[in-house]
């Protein structure tokens, strides 16, 4: 089944670029908008799978926009798309609700690939973020940050998760119960001073705590 996707992105070509881009690519563009009040609406008349929403929408903001979506439409799943690296841009964008972040400079396959990890409820981060989270950590470090404030479990876990797992995937390659897994989240969320799932992770990355996507090597499922 295609995934149903609203497109929120307030440089018309660029839109309409995305929508072509997508549509070939297998997905159902519902609809699509160049601003905020749009995306309210679409969002309500088409509940769509995902919805991918430009970080900077003229004079609205994409980030605030996903907060506002969230708290309105829960079960919604937000792809941030952004031109900045800045990965306090991206923190902001997690924190707020969104699944992934991905980055304008990626090509086609990169954004599918965003899409489809928001859809399967899994976390996604464009890789070149990496490098930034990175260089974060290394500076978090060396003005004597307190290291450590997960445990070697939960670290385990969130590596997982960030690695682009799912709750019920990582209990079964930890060999542990859905709600211990559930438990070891939440820890890792109050240590982490975050507010869901996907802002622990993005706060894990910058902190040095967790491994960036492309860094971790979790055990593959089967294995």
């Amino acid at each position: 089944m295609s995934i149903r996707l609203v497109v929120i992105e307030d440089h018309p070509t660029l839109r309409e670029g995305l929508q072509l881009v997508l549509e070939h690519r297998g997905c159902d563009v519902v609809g699509a908008g160049g601003d905020a009040h749009a995306a309210r609406a679409l969002i309500a008349a088409k509940a769509p799978d995902v919805v991918i929403v430009d970080v900077h929408l003229g004079r609205d903001s994409g980030i605030e926009l996903t907060r506002e979506l969230i708290a309105l439409h829960p079960f919604c799943r937000i792809v941030l798309y952004a031109g900045s690296r800045d990965p306090e841009f991206a923190l902001a964008g997690l924190e707020a609700g969104a699944m992934g972040y991905a980055l304008k400079e990626g090509d086609p396959d990169e954004l599918m690939q965003a899409i489809q990890s928001a859809a399967a409820d899994q976390i996604y981060v464009d890789p070149r973020m990496r490098l930034m989270f990175d260089h974060l950590a290394s500076i978090d470090q060396s003005v004597d940050r307190e290291q450590g404030v997960l445990t070697q479990r939960e670290r385990e876990v969130m590596n997982l998760l960030a690695a682009g797992h799912t709750g019920e995937q990582v209990a079964k390659l930890l060999v542990l119960s859905a709600e211990t897994v559930k438990t070891h989240i939440r820890n890792a969320m109050t240590r982490l001073h975050a507010t869901t799932r996907v802002h622990a992770v993005a706060l894990g990355m910058r902190d040095g705590e967790i491994s960036p996507p492309g860094v971790a090597n979790p055990p593959a499922l089967g294995s």
